[in-house]
């Protein structure tokens, strides 16, 4: 997980940049992408007690405050709560742009591929 935080995403100049921590309608969250493209490291419930691996979201976002501060803001989801309700993301994190930035690019398949991921499964990420 921290490694995928390494290859997407990036600390950003601009104070203002926040990544989402859970979701709203759209699915925009740090999480749901690593879910999506590594669901082998992901556990979606902590109680379900046939699954003894993966990462909860709880401890996938702990990870990820680590590397990047918390941050409230009115710009990201509040799950269960009204619309306009400041949410949780993390402060000055942006995404990665390996299409349209060489240095991403590099970053990404650097990471991916030290981790073992083929180029197939690189090139899909």
């Amino acid at each position: 997980a921290r490694a995928f935080f390494r290859a997407a995403t990036k600390l950003s100049n601009d104070h203002e940049d926040i990544l989402p921590q859970e979701d709203g309608e759209s699915k925009l969250s740090v999480f749901t992408l690593f879910s999506q493209l590594f669901p082998e490291h992901v556990r979606l419930s902590s109680r379900d007690p046939n699954i003894k691996s993966g990462l909860t979201r709880l401890q996938f976002n702990k990870l990820g405050y680590s590397i990047y501060s918390k941050e409230q803001s009115r710009r990201v989801p509040a799950p269960h709560a009204k619309p306009g309700n400041p949410g949780y993301g993390f402060k000055r994190a942006k995404w990665r742009s390996p299409a349209s930035d060489l240095d991403d690019d590099k970053v990404l398949r650097e990471t991916l591929y030290t981790l073992g991921i083929d180029k197939e499964r690189c090139e899909a990420i």
